[in-house]
């Protein structure tokens, strides 16, 4: 019996990458230290990106666009600026500009900058263009060892790579920093559907429905476990069925 994919691709994307690992006010932590970069990033652009992510945090994406924008104008090298205007896009629904913004902060910043890897690798995901996002998503998680939302990624793209004990591994590595992650579940449930797993499924499904039982795909899921419990409970019942015959 074919059981379909349950992984929301879309609305992981919409919810995951809309914050970014750090803004100025870090700067306000014990320990912090200003690097050399920030020294020489001009005032105004800082208030002006800072503007921007006050914006952004407040559910204004369109208007938190022109102050990444004057940011930039004020230092070209603003490669956080790029990552927010991808963010705002994302918000906004605009992926392909959201994609480009992404880029240029990757470029900008010589690959060294976390986020953008880990967002491009997302876009990447829900394009289906998975040996790209593989790529994408291990050079941010190199810088972002502990991103759950990386790993997570990862495993979307290995999930589609057809690599299932490496998408496995890495969704578990997401769920150890983020227990209560539901979509997670979900993925694992869609591993354990292709490695015919069906015990470990209903497990998946029970955690996702204890996490989020008025979630997205709660019909779904709840359909799904009918599934795998029939598939687990059909082999039995025939050869009862065939014992009983005389």
């Amino acid at each position: 019996m074919a059981m379909k994919t349950i992984c929301l691709t879309s609305w992981v994307l919409f919810t995951c990458l809309g914050v970014p690992f750090h803004t100025s006010a870090q700067s306000e932590q014990p320990g912090y230290q200003v690097s050399v970069r920030e020294l020489t990033i001009p005032r105004k652009a800082l208030h002006e990106f800072q503007e921007g992510v006050d914006l952004l945090a407040k559910k204004d994406p369109a208007g938190s666009l022109p102050h990444f924008q004057r940011a930039i104008l004020e230092y070209a090298g603003y490669y956080e600026a790029y990552d927010r205007i991808g963010a705002a896009e994302l918000k906004l629904w605009r992926i392909p500009e959201a994609e480009q913004a992404f880029r240029k902060s990757v470029e900008v910043s010589a690959g060294q900058y976390a986020h953008p890897l880990l967002a491009l690798g997302a876009i990447l995901d829900g394009r289906k263009e998975f040996s790209e996002a593989d790529s994408v998503l291990r050079r941010g998680l190199n810088l972002a060892p502990t991103s759950w939302q990386g790993h997570y990624y990862l495993a979307l793209a290995l999930f589609g790579l057809n690599r299932l004990a490496d998408a496995e591994e890495s969704v578990r590595e997401s769920l150890r920093r983020k227990m209560d992650f539901p979509q997670a579940y979900l993925l694992l449930a869609d591993i354990h559907r292709r490695t015919e797993d069906y015990h470990s499924l209903i497990s998946d499904v029970n955690e996702y429905l204890r996490i989020a039982p008025d979630g997205p795909a709660g019909n779904e899921v709840r359909a799904l476990r009918e599934s795998a419990e029939r598939m687990i409970l059909g082999p039995q019942t025939a050869a009862t069925s065939a014992e009983a015959q005389p």
